[in-house]
């Protein structure tokens, strides 16, 4: 059986700098958990809310990771780029 590979991206400038512990993926990490059957592997990202580095990560995870899906999650800002 093929494995799903799956890329989880929180973008969050005070989680990626360590002035709070992430939430977003550890929750979508417990979801698919109990929504998914098939056979599953995880790559993360946290990063900063930066467009260049928001880009970047989803095409590494495309691109060179071969996530068949990609799912982000992001923390309400004024200056969002997500």
């Amino acid at each position: 059986m093929n494995t799903l590979r799956i890329g989880l991206v929180s973008i969050s400038d005070r989680a990626s700098s360590g002035v709070y512990q992430d939430k977003g993926i550890p929750a979508l990490e417990e979801w698919l958990g109990s929504a998914l059957t098939t056979p599953f592997d995880i790559q993360t990202r946290l990063i900063p809310d930066e467009q260049p580095i928001i880009e970047q990560t989803l095409c590494e995870l495309v691109d060179e990771m071969s996530c068949h899906l990609v799912l982000t999650t992001a923390e309400p800002a004024p200056r969002a780029a997500t």
